[in-house]
């Protein structure tokens, strides 16, 4: 996904120069894009930095003091995945926000080589309240995966405007999520199982009966509809995105998640 990420944009650049080399007063909009992507580094610089301080403003660090278990976790969890040197290769700071009722994490630039991670307080209620760290344990080694995989790397974004266009961004975004996930069962195979947390609720997700669940998955007919709306979402659909999880368990790892 990423190679065709980069050769659409590619292409709807050199068309843009093709177009304006023929005198053209008006060029398509997926052409015109392969230009915009030009501008793309420069303004991500700006945004990256009022992103990081929007979010570290409004935010609890982590640190020894401050979450101890969880920065002993995270810690230890990145030491183990290689975050121990400098810039790239730095651990990026933890951040705790208000949810507000919503189960995600996500990881971002915080400068043009440093990366930072943020976790809502939902997802820490299961650990703090239930005792399920191994689940937050994934969800922090799948953020750190896409921060060592580079998915976070400004570069990528020059992708961005021509395959918005095409409808292809979902796609390279799902990609990458995948890959994610597969480090998050790497490190945490256990936690992985936890992921039931985003369909089920932090109340019932505990509840869950795995196997009935991934027998529905195994069950359900693949039809015209299910294919359109993976297409169209950036994170695969819960059913496809469990089935990955499973038979990388299952199977070993040579396991990709259905993208159609």
């Amino acid at each position: 996904m990423l190679i065709l990420g980069v050769l659409t944009t590619l292409g709807a650049f050199a068309l843009a120069l093709w177009f304006i080399a023929r005198g053209d007063t008006e060029i398509p909009e997926w052409a015109s894009a392969g230009l915009a992507a030009l501008f793309v580094p420069v303004l991500a610089v700006f945004f990256i930095r009022f992103q990081f301080w929007n979010t570290m403003a409004n935010a609890v660090p982590v640190t020894a003091k401050q979450f101890p278990e969880l920065h002993e976790l995270y810690a230890a969890l990145g030491a183990e995945m290689g975050f121990t040197g400098s810039k790239l290769q730095a651990l990026p700071q933890l951040y705790v926000i208000n949810g507000n009722g919503v189960l995600n994490a996500s990881a971002a630039k915080c400068q043009v080589r440093k990366a930072y991670i943020q976790i809502n307080s939902d997802l820490l209620d299961i650990a703090y309240e239930l005792g399920d760290f191994r689940t937050v344990r994934f969800v922090l080694a799948h953020e750190l995966g896409h921060v060592k995989l580079r998915h976070v790397s400004i570069w990528r974004l020059i992708l961005g405007p021509v395959n918005t266009i095409l409808t292809l961004r979902p796609s390279i975004s799902r990609a990458q999520e995948y890959s994610a996930d597969r480090v998050g069962c790497y490190y945490e195979p256990e936690g992985a199982r936890g992921m039931a947390v985003l369909f089920a609720g932090k109340r019932m997700y505990q509840r869950v009966n795995l196997e009935e669940y991934y027998d529905s998955i195994r069950s359900h007919r693949v039809g015209l509809w299910l294919r359109a709306a993976n297409y169209f979402a950036d994170h695969a659909l819960g059913f496809r995105r469990m089935a990955a999880i499973e038979q990388t368990a299952s199977q070993g790892w040579n396991v990709h998640g259905k993208m159609l």
